[in-house]
């Protein structure tokens, strides 16, 4: 195969490599327009590559779903580029505009399934408990970027036994913004499905709470409201979730508290010193050269002109004195103790 495929990286850098082999496309979601197959370039990378037909490009819906994942992609890759990129998200590789076939390459997704492809979703406790840490660590990350995901469900959540993966950006979009009717009951807030007010990450965790529902009773919610009694344990997880309005609603942090699981932010939002390695270096090989590591003492100065304090007439002959010099000027000392800054005259943070 010589087919060579243009594009843009992540970092907004152009490559142009050829293409080794294409998979097969993926069964295609009905009327999606959209396309899914794996291709593997010269260089041996493995991409999923996501393309629009033709006979779609004119249609201002599926031009917004790409734009939208590929916005959503930059945004979680600056969030996090000083930090470890987080599993819980599929991760946009490239992407590609003005071709005949718009087009984004995801990294391949982890060996999971989604949710609606496993039997029913059913989990057992102690799975569950995973589940719902990982789910809500996901979207505590997603609240993190600014994002809203409003299509999390069986189809767009991915579960290995450990780790959830949250794919299918299509249909992010920022906080804050007006909201769209996107999606359907019962899997979406009252909000979302009625098209009023500005998105809100808590949007994302109604459809959570259902989420956590189906796996724990391998079935779909029912009814367009909260759900059946999921049972005291869940009910304790859920409450409030269902609330009619997001400002009543919990945050993921909140969850996270709920299940006695960590914020992932306090590990993962607060990047290393990139210079702390180096640093660690650099005291090891003075350590290792000893006293000859510093350059030899300079020579003695010549002494100063003699300096002789006398009372500051405007204190009485105390409190602030001046120091004379041998032209006669003087000048102020100031007082001892903290400055303007904070600590010795310093800006505060400066000299550590």
């Amino acid at each position: 195969m010589n087919e060579t495929l243009s594009f843009v990286d992540s970092a907004g850098m152009p490559e142009r490599v050829r293409v080794l082999e294409y998979g097969v496309d993926e069964q295609p979601t009905s009327g999606s327009g959209f396309r899914t197959r794996t291709l593997r370039l010269e260089d041996g990378r493995l991409f999923l590559q996501r393309r629009l037909l033709p006979a779609y490009t004119t249609r201002a819906e599926s031009i917004d779903a790409l734009e939208a994942e590929i916005r959503a992609g930059l945004t979680l890759i600056r969030t996090f580029q000083e930090v470890s990129y987080p599993p819980e998200f599929t991760r946009l590789a490239g992407y590609a505009i003005e071709v005949e076939q718009p087009f984004l390459l995801l990294d391949p997704p982890r060996d999971a399934r989604t949710l609606a492809e496993r039997a029913g979703g059913l989990m057992l406790s102690a799975e569950q408990k995973k589940f719902e840490s990982s789910l809500f660590r996901a979207l505590r990350l997603l609240e993190r970027a600014g994002l809203v995901h409003r299509s999390i469900g069986p189809a767009t959540v991915r579960w290995d036994g450990a780790r959830v993966q949250v794919t299918d950006f299509s249909t992010a979009d920022r906080v804050g913004r007006p909201r769209q009717r996107i999606g359907s009951q019962p899997w979406v807030s009252p909000e979302q499905h009625a098209g009023t007010g500005n998105n809100d990450h808590r949007d994302d965790i109604w459809s959570a709470g259902q989420l956590v529902y189906f796996v724990a009773h391998s079935r779909e919610p029912t009814g367009n409201r909260m759900p059946p009694i999921a049972g005291p344990v869940r009910d304790d997880l859920l409450k409030d979730v269902f609330a009619e309005r997001a400002d009543q609603r919990p945050d993921a942090r909140t969850m996270l508290r709920r299940i006695a699981a960590s914020d992932p932010w306090d590990a993962l939002g607060r990047p290393s010193d990139p210079l702390l390695e180096g640093r660690r270096r650099f005291v090891e090989l003075l350590a290792d050269k000893g006293p000859s590591a510093w350059p030899a003492a300079p020579p003695a100065e010549e002494p100063e002109p003699t300096q002789t304090a006398v009372p500051d007439p405007s204190t009485g002959g105390s409190g602030d004195v001046k120091e004379q010099y041998g032209s006669g000027w003087g000048r102020r000392r100031p007082r001892p103790g903290p400055g303007r800054w904070g600590t010795s005259g310093r800006r505060t943070g400066e000299g550590r």
